[in-house]
């Protein structure tokens, strides 16, 4: 069984994916935090597997370990937020498509400097990558941290945008971490399930919740629902991204073997925690319903007297 190396592994991701590949490797997980400004052991290492970049594992961590790694073959993990969110976008987006990532989302053009790095480090030597992009990831419970976001910002629109959206299930990342390593597969591949989901579809899966609208241009209060709804930091920037179509293309991993056994309904449904109103049966959603418009009905009742007493008041 061949050795690898795997960094950036902490988190949700991180986790799965290790699963995925000890069935197949020998796997080493270099425990970044720990490593400090030291040099990179990769114990023999033939191939490396970087997985997410996060505010601890930094562009500047992923270049030193670079430098250590004595292997032909890198598998990186990025994310298909390089290709930016813009009105002009094709549906879907294919990897030729250039990297142009809106600068307002910092945890973007963080994945698109490293991609860069990746592309000179095979530049100086014999070396091969597969540079993954993957579609926002979810899971049951957890996913990334762009993939909870986007479940979140869901039933968010901004004026009259609504575009197309796209989930990919962890499980399909981590199949096509394996696959990219066990072939030393090179180029960049993006990582999405077949199709996405339609405005349509999208509000039949959110049910019965409410969509909100957003007026425009309000950024920082999108980000700060975002966050809250996540409940921990959140990626900033995401305005973008819930007004304009980023939904790829998977035909060349495809091409190379490459299968999702999930769709994007079936990766949201697993994945979506819904809203407090999901939990609810129908005679709670009643007893609620009525509650609030006896309380709309006492509150128009309490305006309505009290501008007849200052009516009076003023005779």
């Amino acid at each position: 069984m061949s050795r690898i190396a795997v960094s950036g592994a902490g988190g949700v991701i991180g986790a799965r994916v290790l699963q995925w590949l000890a069935r197949s490797f020998d796997v080493l997980d270099l425990t970044v935090d720990n490593q400090g400004d030291s040099q990179y052991d990769l114990g023999g290492a033939e191939a490396l597997v970087h997985l997410r970049l996060t505010r601890e594992v930094t562009s500047d961590r992923l270049r030193r370990v670079l430098a250590a790694a004595d292997v032909r073959h890198l598998t990186m993990v990025s994310s298909a937020s390089v290709y930016g969110a813009w009105p002009n976008h094709p549906t879907p987006i294919s990897e030729d498509l250039p990297v142009r990532p809106n600068l307002e989302a910092s945890w973007a053009v963080h994945h698109a400097d490293a991609e860069r790095m990746v592309l000179e480090w095979c530049d100086q030597g014999d070396r091969s990558a597969a540079i993954l992009r993957p579609a926002p990831v979810v899971s049951s419970g957890l996913g990334g941290p762009i993939g909870e976001a986007m479940l979140a910002a869901a039933p968010i629109r901004t004026g009259s945008d609504d575009p197309p959206v796209q989930f990919l299930h962890l499980d399909d990342l981590a199949s096509a971490v394996v696959l990219a390593t066990q072939r030393r597969l090179s180029g960049v591949f993006n990582v999405a399930p077949d199709g996405w989901l339609s405005p349509g579809e999208l509000r039949a899966l959110l049910g019965a919740r409410p969509k909100i609208r957003l007026p425009m241009p309000l950024p920082k209060r999108l980000d700060r629902y975002v966050a809250r709804r996540v409940g921990h930091a959140a990626p900033e920037g995401l305005l973008p991204f819930t007004r304009y179509s980023w939904v790829v293309a998977n035909d060349r991993l495809r091409a190379e073997g490459w299968e999702p056994r999930y769709s994007s309904a079936q990766a949201f449904v697993i994945a979506d925690v819904g809203m407090p109103w999901d939990d609810l049966n129908a005679r709670q959603r009643q007893y609620a319903t009525l509650l609030g418009a006896g309380a709309a009905v006492a509150a128009g009742g309490w305006a309505a007297a009290a501008w007849l007493r200052r009516s009076y008041a003023l005779r």
